[in-house]
């Protein structure tokens, strides 16, 4: 496979600030690309190259897998945000299937939303996002929240459906379809059966998860069954 969990050797540290999913980092490898999957999430990822340049990226979310390409030489970290928690003046809807470069001043520091922040390390990234809550700029919104957990909300069908793409980027279809996806993927590299895994996830047919893997994770379910043999 050549999914980032494959190629990469990742280091994640989970976060619990309500805000922040997780910090995660890796080093370049000698690869031109890696497939990257759907991710509903968006993130902030910093590039350290050998020749002293620091690149500030903020990507996602990822609607449907895509190829990526992989910097020379550089180690790498990012902060993936919880679903939900968004730039007060950055609309999370540009990132969608985009990535966005960051100016970044030195090693040091870089600029966000017309705000000049010191270039967090994979340690410090905590602070970071709390500097960002603190400051206003890094907001969520509970709706989101209770939507995933199914709680009743007293809005319209069509405001929490504006919310939810306001916050997330996505519909919350399209989150369900990535999510499912997710946890075929999951079952056939664990070992089940392609026909137990669309009974067990609900498709319609072979044909139907097949399609589904191909957009959100780039292969088939044939791909996944065999790289986990």
């Amino acid at each position: 496979m050549e999914w980032a969990t494959d190629v990469f050797s990742i280091e994640n540290r989970e976060e619990r600030s309500g805000f922040a999913k997780r910090v995660w980092r890796s080093t370049s490898v000698d690869l031109p690309s890696f497939i990257s999957i759907a991710v509903p999430t968006w993130q902030l990822v910093f590039v350290q190259s050998a020749d002293g340049t620091t690149s500030v990226i903020a990507r996602g979310p990822e609607s449907l897998a895509s190829r990526s390409g992989i910097p020379k030489d550089a180690e790498i970290f990012g902060i993936q945000f919880d679903l939900g928690v968004f730039l007060s003046d950055y609309p999370i809807g540009r990132l969608v299937d985009h990535a966005e470069s960051l100016t970044a001043e030195s090693r040091r520091s870089f600029w966000l939303n017309g705000t000049r922040y010191e270039t967090p390390s994979f340690d410090n990234a905590d602070v970071f996002v709390q500097h960002l809550v603190r400051s206003g700029g890094l907001v969520r919104d509970p709706v989101v929240e209770q939507i995933l957990q199914r709680r009743p909300v007293s809005l319209s069908d069509r405001s929490i459906q504006r919310r939810f793409i306001r916050s997330t980027g996505l519909t919350y279809a399209a989150l369900r379809q990535i999510e499912r996806a997710e946890r075929a993927g999951s079952l056939l590299r664990s070992g089940v059966s392609i026909l137990d895994v669309v009974d067990d996830q609900g498709y319609s047919d072979q044909a139907h998860l097949t399609r589904s893997l191909k957009r959100y994770l780039g292969t088939t379910p044939g791909r996944i069954a065999k790289a986990d043999r």
